[in-house]
C-alpha cells in the first residue's frame, strides 16, 4: 500500500523516511516534485504544499496536479496537515484537531477534476474528511497520550494575508470555528479521485480580533515546536493502517456518475 502525505507551514521534511528519492510526477495539470520513500513498512510519497522552503502562496498552488500525482503514485490514503488559526478560545496554539467540515470562501482556484476522460462525476461530500482513516489517527494519538480534538469546521480563506475581524466574526457565525487557506479544495479533489483522505488542523494562533496582532513570527513559533509529534502521529498511524484498508471514500466513484 502507498501512503500520501502532504504537509504545509512548517512541516518541509518527513523525518524518518528512508530510502527517499527525489521524482518530477508529470500530470495533465502540471508537473509536481514530490518525494518517495519507505516509512512504518510502507511507500510513501511526500508532498510539501508551499514548497521546502515556503515560496508558494495558498492561492497558487496546484491543488489538482498535487492530488493527481498522488493519484498516478499509488496512493490510497492522504494523511495531511491545515495550521489554522482558531476561533475557539479552548483550542488554543499548539492544539490538535480533527476537520470534520469545511467552508469555502476562496476564488479563482481549480476545484475540481471533472470533466474527466469525458466524464462527469458528482461526488457526495456530505462528510468530505475520511472516518475510517480519522480511526487510526484516532488509535495512534491515543498510544501516544496527544490530545485531538473533535468537530472542526475549517474556513478556508484565498490568503496570503490574516484575516479581518470582519470575516471572522462572519464565519462564527456560519459556524466555523478555525481559519486557513490552503484545505480547500484539496480534500474534495482526493474525494473525486476516490482517496481517502484526512486532515488534522494544528492551531498556530487565535483568529483575528481575539488576541492581539496576528504575526508570521508567532505562526512559526507554535508550529516548530511541534515537529516532532506530527513526525511520531503520522509515523504510528501508518504503522496502524492495515494492508486491507477501505473506506466509503475509496468507491466515491460508483454512484457519481449520472
Amino acid at each position: 500500500m502507498r501512503i500520501g502525505l502532504i504537509t504545509g507551514t512548517g512541516f518541509y521534511t518527513l523525518p524518518n523516511l528512508k530510502e527517499t528519492t527525489r521524482e518530477t510526477v508529470e500530470t495533465p495539470f502540471g508537473p509536481v516534485e514530490v518525494e518517495n520513500g519507505h516509512l512504518a513498512g510502507k511507500d510513501i510519497t511526500f508532498i510539501a504544499r508551499h514548497g521546502k522552503k515556503h515560496t508558494i502562496a495558498p492561492s497558487d498552488i496546484n491543488y489538482r496536479a498535487n492530488i493527481y500525482a498522488m493519484h498516478l503514485k499509488g496512493a490510497k490514503i492522504i494523511l495531511a496537515t491545515a495550521v489554522s488559526g482558531s476561533l475557539n478560545i479552548d483550542w488554543k496554539p499548539q492544539t490538535f484537531i480533527f476537520l470534520e467540515q469545511f467552508l469555502d470562501f476562496t476564488y479563482g482556484r481549480k476545484y475540481t477534476f471533472y470533466p474527466l476522460e469525458n466524464k462527469l462525476a458528482h461526488v457526495d461530500v456530505t462528510d468530505p474528511y475520511c472516518e475510517e482513516t480519522k480511526k487510526y489517527i484516532r488509535k495512534a494519538a491515543d498510544e501516544l497520550g496527544f490530545d485531538i480534538r473533535r468537530g472542526g469546521v475549517y474556513s478556508c480563506f484565498n490568503g496570503p494575508r490574516f484575516e479581518n475581524r470582519a470575516e471572522i466574526n462572519m464565519v462564527r457565525m456560519l459556524g466555523g470555528n478555525l481559519v486557513g487557506q490552503t484545505g480547500f479544495p484539496e480534500c474534495v479533489l482526493a474525494r473525486e479521485l476516490a482517496i481517502s483522505y484526512a486532515s488534522v488542523a494544528i492551531v498556530s494562533n487565535y483568529a483575528a480580533g481575539m488576541a492581539g496582532e496576528l504575526t508570521g513570527t508567532e505562526v512559526s513559533e507554535n508550529i516548530a515546536a511541534l515537529g516532532d509529534q506530527v513526525a511520531h502521529l503520522f509515523e504510528r498511524t501508518i504503522e496502524l493502517i492495515p494492508e486491507d484498508f477501505d473506506s466509503p471514500a475509496q468507491h466515491a466513484l460508483d454512484q457519481a456518475y449520472l
